[in-house]
């Protein structure tokens, strides 16, 4: 019996790996498909799913386990908080073999004390005895030749850019890493998770990422425009939270800030001010590389999309630029800059009165919202790859308990032209004029806009 992960070295502290820990757990969650996993993360929400034989694998291997106390313990378990980046952190606390549990709770605490450690203990136990009694690492080896195959799509045409952003963040941030760990996952879609581990005065980071295609039964996780800096986004937490988390004190004080915006970040999982630190200063990170690699007018893009819910971005950027990047020989490293970033978020306060000044524009949370509450549309250009998209926002906005309706855009009623609408249009829809005129998007600097691969515009906009 093999048990040495599938992995892929790209130099001598880089790797990408299909963590059998991080593969089991994933497999466990896929077989229980509770709620959350179904809305936020699931295989199927990409639309190419249906051209994806691994999910055919995994239902007929483990289809009959269904009541194994690790599935059934699932729906628990995302309750009590071990979803999104808590779902492959759990598993790293695994043994790498007979996934036994194999480190204590304590750094999974730091970010969730509200962890059950016992209920922690009970799951890992029962995850491994799932991994024996279904034979894990059968199904493990028999699937060797299609984790090779991901790596190897995955690191195809990338793997230098890989090595290229690495270097950034280890010159960015003034430290090195013992190692940096791309796990590309194959049952969870779209989102990715960053975290690290120190251990033996080493830090040891890693990267999850969810694919976004299917090709020729791979899963694919693009790593170019929008997709390298969602890596550099992963990796920076990795030094941005420890250097905040050191220094929170200083930024205690204004913790109003984070009012103006607690209900859209809230739904977004940002539950708190110290968590809008994060990922403001790590979004700044994202909008300097973009600039230094050349990359100027989506960084400009980047920004003003931030700037919607993260609302001083733009005086973190111009502290990066201005001040931080400028004067290293004064700031050593990332965590040196935290005194002159509090005093930035610190005008920000006494700007805004604490916040009480700050009104931020609608965002598609606040859509979402309406949409719950009025109904929605969702109309396609048409063509066979927007249909499919729309299909696909279709059934996510189902699963959220919304009343939609799916048709072309050419079968639109006055009525529902002045409603909700999610719209999925090609550069040439004649319907983008009558946006730009009457909703609240325009074709740039659309606060709702998402740029698909193929040049189609999904657009959401309410009121039009």
């Amino acid at each position: 019996m093999d048990f040495t992960p599938v992995e892929a070295n790209l130099s001598p502290r880089v790797h990408l790996e299909i963590d059998p820990r991080v593969e089991l757990i994933q497999i466990i969650y896929f077989i229980a498909n509770p709620k959350w996993y179904q809305e936020r993360v699931s295989p199927y929400l990409v639309p190419a799913a249906s051209r994806y034989p691994y999910l055919g694998d995994v239902a007929e291997y483990f289809g009959n386990y269904t009541n194994a106390t690790a599935v059934r313990m699932v729906p628990r378990m995302v309750e009590e908080g071990v979803a999104y980046d808590a779902i492959p952190e759990f598993a790293l606390h695994l043994n790498p073999v007979n996934f036994s549990k194999a480190m204590n709770w304590s750094d999974m605490l730091q970010y969730r004390p509200w962890l059950n450690t016992t209920l922690l203990d009970e799951f890992a136990g029962a995850v491994a005895r799932f991994a024996n009694e279904t034979d894990f690492w059968k199904f493990y080896n028999e699937h060797r030749a299609f984790y090779n195959e991901t790596l190897r799509r995955f690191e195809e045409g990338n793997g230098e850019t890989i090595l290229n952003v690495t270097r950034f963040e280890e010159s960015f941030f003034g430290e090195n890493a013992s190692s940096w760990t791309i796990v590309p996952l194959t049952l969870m879609s779209r989102g990715g998770y960053g975290l690290h581990m120190n251990r033996n005065g080493g830090k040891y980071i890693h990267a999850f990422l969810g694919f976004g295609d299917v090709k020729d039964g791979i899963p694919i996780v693009y790593l170019s425009g929008d997709g390298i800096t969602f890596l550099v986004h992963e990796f920076a937490h990795s030094f941005v939270n420890p250097a905040v988390d050191e220094y929170y004190s200083l930024f205690q004080p204004y913790e109003s800030l984070y009012d103006p915006v607690r209900e859209k970040l809230s739904m977004m999982a940002y539950t708190n001010f110290r968590i809008m630190l994060y990922e403001t200063f790590v979004r700044a990170v994202e909008v300097y590389y973009l600039n230094v690699t050349g990359n100027v007018e989506e960084a400009k893009r980047k920004l003003g999309m931030y700037s919607v819910p993260f609302y001083f971005i733009k005086e973190t950027y111009n502290a990066y630029v201005n001040d931080y990047m400028k004067h290293r020989d004064v700031y050593r490293d990332y965590t040196d800059f935290m005194p002159e970033l509090a005093k930035v978020v610190g005008e920000v306060y006494n700007r805004t009165d604490g916040g009480k000044k700050v009104e931020p524009p609608m965002t598609i949370y606040d859509f979402i919202k309406r949409a719950n509450s009025t109904g929605v549309t969702v109309a396609y250009s048409i063509g066979g790859y927007s249909r499919r998209v729309a299909e696909n926002k279709y059934r996510w906005l189902l699963s959220l308990g919304i009343n939609a309706t799916l048709k072309p855009v050419s079968n639109l009623t006055e009525r529902e032209l002045k409603g909700n609408l999610m719209l999925v249009l090609y550069s040439n829809s004649s319907l983008l004029k009558e946006l730009n005129r009457n909703a609240l998007v325009t074709v740039n600097g659309n606060k709702f806009l998402q740029q698909t691969k193929r040049g189609n515009l999904h657009r959401r906009a309410g009121g039009l």
